[in-house]
């Protein structure tokens, strides 16, 4: 992965995020112990498939993630260790318990991909990486099987709504975003610089720049064609360019003030 540079902002927010997480990691260690009267099921471990489902592991599992978020505080740019806690916690959770009876599994997972999207990993080879990235996913959930058919079932719903939501949102919310950026730093070309121009001129200005065929200005205005491109052309020695490509290739993309 390429080495990315943050800025001060953004080194701040990973930092706050992973106070959060230690704040989390300590209440969850703290509930562990008091709910197992502090031998954490210790004595009930036979198999390792106890092991995965002990609160002993989850206690390794919290104190792992503790001590990354701690570490994290100091190198905040190391953010594929962020995705690292991601990753171990679903991986216990959809292979282990299964996203039917935790589906923050599935969020979890896909805040790992999204970590490590963040961090440019899956620039280069990335259709082959994503490709692993999902069978990853649905073998993990595969193992839902030995809990029955209805439950691998349940998994896949699961899986899907809530892939479905979660993209959704993110779709929505970037696109807002991206709206409020593009008006906030739209590019303006104020009219009102030009007394030469009439109401009329300033529009057909602002049609021009939406790409509108001379025919279809001239049809909307009651004019000829020919009557059109004769002041149009009075009109761009007025705003200072030769033609009508010359008008598109500087001041496309702006929004027309009048």
């Amino acid at each position: 992965m390429e080495q990315k540079t943050y800025t001060r902002a953004q080194k701040n927010l990973i930092r706050f995020f992973c106070i959060i997480g230690i704040v989390v990691e300590i209440l969850c260690i703290l509930r562990l112990f008091l709910r197992t009267d502090f031998n954490l099921g210790i004595p009930d471990i036979q198999t390792v498939t106890d092991f995965l489902l002990s609160d002993l592991c989850l206690t390794i599992i919290d104190s792992a993630s503790f001590i990354i978020f701690i570490i994290l505080l100091f190198v905040p740019q190391q953010f594929e260790l962020f995705a690292l806690v991601a990753f171990i916690y679903s991986f216990k959770i959809i292979a282990v318990e299964t996203v039917v009876e935790n589906p923050i599994g599935l969020l979890l997972y896909l805040l790992g991909i999204s970590c490590l999207l963040y961090k440019d990993f899956y620039k280069k080879h990335g259709h082959l990486k994503t490709a692993i990235a999902i069978i990853l996913y649905f073998g993990l959930v595969s193992l839902s099987l030995r809990k029955g058919l209805l439950c691998f079932i349940n998994s896949l719903v699961i899986t899907l709504g809530y892939s479905l939501t979660f993209l959704a949102a993110i779709f929505f919310v970037v696109n807002f975003l991206r709206i409020i950026y593009v008006k906030r730093n739209a590019r303006i070309w104020d009219l009102s610089k030009y007394p030469e121009l009439t109401e009329r001129d300033k529009e057909w200005l602002k049609q021009i720049l939406e790409e509108k065929r001379y025919e279809e200005i001239a049809s909307d205005s009651g004019i000829t064609v020919g009557t059109l491109k004769n002041r149009m052309h009075q009109i761009f020695l007025i705003v200072g360019v030769e033609d009508r490509i010359s008008l598109l290739a500087t001041y496309g993309g702006y929004d027309v003030k009048f």
